[in-house]
């Protein structure tokens, strides 16, 4: 019977199969988080509306009908971002609208632009915005400063009152540069009359001053002015 069996021969068992390897890949949470955005609205100068929701160094600029995406760049005054054509400047709780040039002198589409609703419960402020420039032709040296100022002349007995100003480095550009001068609107008299001047100096020595007078705000005047300067010095001290 044993003899048999052996003849027969016992069916050999089958080792056990590894278990399978997990041949998917291992998850990983490769999904990007969504950016959230914060929308600000703005009304800028001519009542014109423009809205910027700003997200992960991005913003997104909608105005005049046309939506900008642009990036956030390098700028030592205020949050600039471009996208290489055109830049939004937002500062504090104000901005401008302008073509992107390398020298910082691009066409302003639209300027004077104010917060609906002002940061950190701010006071409401206002700004009065243009460009500086000149007739003659003739390129002004590196180290030379722009000074713009916001004048009370309302008292013709008395010295004009400064309300705001802003000194601009010129560096590489060239005019017309564009200038904003922000203040608080609750310095702004209805009754008084404003106006703003500038200077162009060259190691503290003026070359152009403001010949003529520029009125703003009140009485109907604009928030936007173009100063033309007229020239007193310049190289050689003429």
């Amino acid at each position: 019977m044993l003899a048999a069996l052996l003849a027969v021969g016992i069916p050999a068992q089958e080792p056990p199969a590894p278990p399978a390897e997990d041949t998917a890949p291992a998850a990983h949470n490769n999904v990007r988080k969504a950016i959230r955005w914060k929308h600000f609205e703005y009304t800028c100068e001519g009542a014109a509306k423009l809205a910027v929701d700003l997200g992960d160094q991005l913003a997104k600029v909608s105005f005049g009908g046309k939506a900008y995406v642009m990036k956030q760049t390098m700028s030592a005054d205020g949050n600039r971002y471009s996208d290489g054509k055109v830049v939004w400047w937002g500062k504090g709780n104000g901005g401008f609208l302008q073509q992107d040039t390398p020298q910082g002198t691009g066409k302003m589409i639209v300027q004077g632009c104010q917060l609906d609703k002002p940061l950190n419960g701010e006071a409401e402020s206002v700004m009065v915005g243009g460009t500086v420039s000149y007739l003659q032709r003739m390129a002004l040296p590196t180290n030379a400063v722009i000074q713009v100022q916001l004048l009370d002349v309302s008292l013709a007995d008395a010295a004009a009152k400064v309300v705001a100003e802003e000194s601009i480095n010129l560096g590489q550009r060239q005019v017309p540069v564009p200038f904003s001068l922000k203040f608080d609107s609750a310095k702004i008299d209805a009754k008084h009359r404003y106006s703003v001047s500038a200077k162009i100096t060259v190691d503290e020595k003026p070359w152009f001053i403001s010949d003529r007078s520029y009125p703003v705000l009140t009485d109907g005047n604009p928030a936007h002015v173009d100063l033309i300067l007229k020239q007193v010095s310049g190289p050689g001290g003429k």
